[in-house]
């Protein structure tokens, strides 16, 4: 990346020869040139990359030294939680296998469902059966959810176990919730529907001898559920939509392997539903866990010191949530002053110059990279507090789903973010400079391209649905094309169209020959050739072939870099580019908060400065004064003795210019983004 491109600041932009800035401030009165030069170098230093503010005024680049904190601390930053889902499965449901546990595609079996209702009775026994003998069958540490336990303090030396053995009256009843319509009469072969919908609930609290029938023959359960009111005969496959089996667990989870290695309490909420709502003799039965974490397990209040990995993750949370902080605010601060500087640079162009600037000059001030790192220091922020609440308080699963989404969505932006600093190196910027270059031409060829992908997405839904697993439903039916486009599983696709009905069976076949045949020779080409062209034009203008558009902001940024490019180590370069020297952007009341550290290091400075006074003239020191990004200029020009200065007010309707003579000790001008602090050599700046 050549200097005049750093000076720019622009992310591989190319340089404006133009020079006709330099004779239009030539013409200018003085005190307009001074501002129109103070603006150009603050412009000059606002679009500098880090390194080029480092040379030039030696600034520390914090935000970049905070990213790269946070994607150390971010990295190592991880917690999870174990899923019984499966356990339950084999617990609770009647000859349950391994084989349905494998996520194969295309499934070895179909979904586990029963179809009359003498097996509806035989699953219910059983998840009964073992509901009740969960104390003396599962080799995992279950127990009921029950407060009516004795929870006795144990010291970490006694060998009592972890789960004790309550007697049958004190194990929480089973809950069945029957979703239904209201009645179906038959009448001289007419069915008549009432379709209001009725949903009742049921405390199944059954006695120990009628769990001891149930164990011994499951058969008995079908009169000991006609006593309760609740049957499943031939004629109830019409009314019955849904019924739902829910009870409550409790577990204790240890994994001495596991960074976290304190013993955890999980409530396992299990609803097994029995899904009859396609009324097609063919009952879907499904087993769905929700698992919050819970302080006290039953038996016994967990004891025992704090583990070393605990208070480690909590340091690590603290820390990651610190940087963040800071990082918000230093971003939040940079959008603001590029908020002003843009401000100040459309009114000198307006007033001063004659001139808008374009849109598109007005938005090289809002930088996207810093806004996304405010989105994701705020991401990481959120799911760090929640992070930590975590570990204090009960939770469900719904609290720990949002803080992944939050950590995840945050960790991901903190490494996107770290590309905004490869763009400053010519080499190692194509992929940034190629997106963005495309897409404004992908968003349009997408348009159309969702358009078309729409089309066959309802046909294929619409018409193969019936007849494929795969086109079941129109999310299904998304997956299914979307695979197919990108040339996985096509055979399998083929193969699940049922063969039973010829028509559908051929156009299912030309339906994928025709979308595989458009989508994949056709569109994907024609993407990846937008993405080819944006490419070659990105190499033409490293080639020097390419000419780019005319920008005013860049055109006046770069009118006078030459001496920049040649010097730029130099002290009279660093002399220029001081804080003093540029526009000043702090008089916003807004922008007060951030410059609490300043206030602060300046105060200091200041002090040690005056301790270096020279022992003739008793004159402060100020040579090597420090340029940094926290250098408030407002501080600075205490510094300075009284001077005279002019400051000219915004231009008005009839483009007449006011002068005002103030001094330092005065209090500055506030006017519509342009004022007047005094300096040494009689200058103006704009706020």
């Amino acid at each position: 990346m050549t200097a005049s491109e750093s000076v720019g600041g622009f992310c591989a932009g190319s340089e404006v020869n133009d020079n006709e800035y330099v004779h239009i401030l030539a013409d200018l009165s003085e005190q307009d040139r001074n501002i129109g030069e103070r603006l150009r170098r603050h412009l000059q230093f606002f679009f500098m990359d880090p390194l080029m503010k480092w040379r030039v005024r030696r600034q520390f680049p914090f935000k970049l030294f905070l990213q790269i904190l946070k994607i150390i601390f971010i990295t190592i930053q991880a917690n999870f939680i174990d899923d019984t889902s499966t356990v339950m499965r084999h617990k609770f449901l009647k000859d349950w296998n391994d084989e349905r546990d494998a996520l194969v595609y295309p499934p070895s079996s179909g979904r586990y469902s029963v179809f009359t209702g003498p097996d509806i009775i035989n699953q219910f026994a059983f998840m009964i059966d073992s509901y009740y003998m969960l104390q003396e069958e599962s080799f995992a540490s279950f127990s009921y959810d029950t407060s009516l336990i004795h929870r006795e303090k144990r010291t970490l030396n006694e060998t009592a176990a972890v789960v004790n053995k309550i007697s049958f009256d004190q194990i929480p009843f089973l809950e069945l919730c029957i979703h239904r319509i209201a009645n179906v009469t038959v009448f001289n072969d007419t069915y008549e529907f009432d379709i209001s919908e009725i949903d009742g609930c049921f405390k199944l609290n059954f006695t120990e001898e009628e769990v001891q029938k149930v164990h011994n023959n499951s058969w008995s359960l079908e009169e000991i559920l006609r006593v309760r009111g609740i049957t499943f005969k031939p004629e109830d496959a019409l009314i019955i939509s849904k019924a739902e089996l829910k009870f409550k667990l409790r577990t204790i989870h240890f994994s001495p392997v596991s960074t976290d290695q304190r013993p955890e309490c999980y409530l396992i909420a299990v609803t097994i539903t029995f899904d009859n709502s396609r009324h097609t003799g063919q009952v879907f039965i499904s087993l769905s866990t929700e698992i919050s974490y819970v302080n006290l397990c039953n038996g016994r209040i967990l004891q025992g010191g704090l583990a070393t990995d605990a208070i480690v993750i909590g340091v690590i949370d603290v820390i990651v949530l610190m940087l963040c902080i800071a990082s918000l605010m230093l971003c939040c601060r940079a959008l603001i002053r590029a908020h002003l500087l843009k401000m100040t640079t459309c009114d000198y162009f307006e007033c001063v110059l004659k001139r808008k600037l374009a849109l598109s000059d007005e938005l090289e001030f809002l930088n996207l990279w810093y806004v996304m790192i405010v989105i994701n220091d705020i991401c990481i922020a959120l799911g760090t507090v929640f992070k930590i609440s975590i570990e204090f308080r009960d939770f469900d699963s719904d609290l720990f789903t949002t803080t992944g989404i939050l950590l995840g969505i945050g960790a991901l932006l903190v490494y996107v973010g770290v590309l905004r600093y490869f763009c400053f190196f010519s080499k190692y910027n194509i992929l940034i400079l190629t997106m963005k270059r495309a897409l404004p031409n992908i968003l349009r060829f997408m348009s159309c391209a969702a358009v078309l992908y729409m089309g066959f997405l309802i046909a294929g839904w619409v018409i193969i649905g019936p007849y494929s697993l795969k086109f079941r439903t129109l999310g299904k039916s998304s997956e299914a094309l979307f695979s197919l486009l990108n040339g996985d599983d096509m055979f399998a696709t083929f193969f699940t169209i049922n063969d039973s009905n010829t028509t559908i069976k051929i156009f299912g076949t030309i339906y994928i020959y025709v979308f595989v045949s458009l989508f994949i020779y056709v569109v994907l080409s024609l993407f990846i050739a937008i993405i080819m062209d944006a490419y070659e034009i990105i190499k033409e203008h490293y080639n020097g072939d390419l000419k780019m558009e005319y920008s005013a902001l860049r055109a006046f940024a770069n009118s006078d870099s030459t001496n920049v490019q040649q010097q730029i180590s130099s002290d009279e370069i660093r002399q220029q580019f001081s804080p003093r020297n540029l526009i000043r952007l702090d008089t916003v009341d807004t922008t007060e908060c951030f410059n609490i550290f300043s206030r602060f290091r300046d105060w200091y400075r200041t002090k040690r400065a005056n301790g270096t006074n020279d022992s003739a003239n008793g004159t402060p020191s100020t040579t090597n004064f420090p340029y940094n990004s926290f250098t408030n200029p407002n501080l600075i020009q205490a510094q300075h003795p009284p001077t005279t200065t002019t400051a000219i007010l915004p231009c008005s309707a009839s483009d007449h210019q006011y002068q005002h003579t103030t001094t330092n000790d005065d209090p500055p001008i506030q006017i519509e983004g342009l004022s007047s602090p005094t300096t040494n050599n009689d200058t103006s700046v704009i706020t």
